[in-house]
C-alpha cells in the first residue's frame, strides 16, 4: 500500500488537451478523503509539444497520474514498461512510476460482463478508430464477441482490425460510419468524441458511450432500442477505481452520488 508522509501530500494528476470538461479531479478527491489519504490531483492541460517534458516531470515527481485524450496512445513509449492490458491495447491511461496501465480496458469488460453474462459469440460494433476504440475491440474480442468497426479514418479502423489478429483474436470488419447506414448489433460502442457527429440509426442490446455529459449526447439521440445502457460516467468512475487501486495497492468503491454529495 502507498502511505503518505505525515507532512506531505501525495500528488497525483491527469494529463491531457483541451481537458476543461474532466470529472477526473472531483472523482479522485473523493476517494482520497474517502480513504483517508492526504493526496492533491492536478489537471495539466497540455499541448503536443509539452507532453514529453510533462510526462517526464509527473514519473518524476508523482505518486501517479492519468492521461487522457488524445496522448493514450503517444504516451507509451515514454514509460518504461507496460501492463499486460496496455502491451496489447497499444495505449495507457495510467502510469504509477513509470509503468503505463490501461485501467479503460478493465472497466469496460467488467461494466459489459454485467450487462452481458454470456458474451461469446455475441456480436459487438464499435464506431470509431482511436484509442478507445482499439481498447474496446481487443476487450470485447477477448470476451469472446465478434467486433465490427465503423469508421472514417479506414486506416486507423484497419490498424485496429490488424492488432487483433496479431493477438490471435478474430479480424474485425472495417466499414464506413454513414449517417444513412444503420448499426444493429447486440453491443454498440461509441468511441468517437465529438458533440456534433450525426451517427447511424442504432438498435443493441447494450450501448456503451466512453463519452459523458453532453458531449455524448448526439450518440444516445441516435440509438432507437436498447436494453441496456453503459454510460460514460459508469466507465470513467469504474477506470478511476481501478487507477486508485494500482496507485494504493486497495481497491475503494465509489458511487456517482458520493462524489457529488460526499
Amino acid at each position: 500500500m502507498t502511505e503518505n508522509s505525515p507532512h506531505e501530500p501525495l500528488h497525483f494528476a491527469i494529463v491531457g488537451q483541451n481537458i476543461g470538461y474532466t470529472l477526473s479531479p472531483q472523482i479522485h478527491r473523493t476517494i482520497f478523503i474517502k480513504a483517508g489519504i492526504r493526496a492533491q490531483y492536478d489537471v495539466f492541460d497540455v499541448n503536443p509539444g509539452a507532453l514529453a517534458s510533462t510526462v517526464h516531470k509527473l514519473m518524476r515527481n508523482y505518486a501517479g497520474f492519468n492521461v487522457t485524450r488524445p496522448y493514450k496512445a503517444d504516451i507509451q513509449p515514454m514509460v518504461e514498461s507496460l501492463s499486460h492490458e496496455a502491451i496489447r491495447c497499444g495505449n495507457v491511461n495510467t502510469v504509477k512510476g513509470s509503468r503505463g496501465f490501461n485501467t479503460d480496458y478493465a472497466a469496460l469488460r467488467s461494466l459489459v460482463s454485467k450487462a452481458v453474462p454470456e458474451s461469446a459469440g455475441k456480436g459487438a460494433i464499435i464506431l470509431g478508430s482511436g484509442s478507445a476504440a482499439m481498447t474496446s475491440a481487443v476487450a470485447l474480442s477477448d470476451m469472446g464477441m465478434r467486433v465490427s468497426i465503423g469508421c472514417r479514418n479506414h486506416e486507423a479502423g484497419y490498424r485496429i482490425s490488424d492488432r487483433l489478429v496479431d493477438l490471435g483474436l478474430m479480424e474485425a470488419e472495417v466499414w464506413d460510419l454513414k449517417p444513412d447506414l444503420a448499426a444493429s448489433s447486440d453491443v454498440v460502442v461509441n468511441a468517437i468524441s465529438s458533440e456534433s457527429l450525426q451517427f447511424p440509426a442504432i438498435e443493441c442490446n447494450v450501448a456503451v458511450n466512453f463519452n459523458y455529459g453532453e458531449r455524448g449526447m448526439n450518440f444516445l439521440r441516435s440509438v432507437r432500442r436498447m436494453t441496456t445502457i453503459i454510460t460514460g460516467e459508469q466507465i470513467l468512475l469504474e477506470q478511476a477505481i481501478e487507477a486508485e487501486r494500482i496507485w494504493l495497492g486497495r481497491r475503494i468503491d465509489l458511487t456517482w452520488d458520493e462524489v457529488y454529495h460526499g
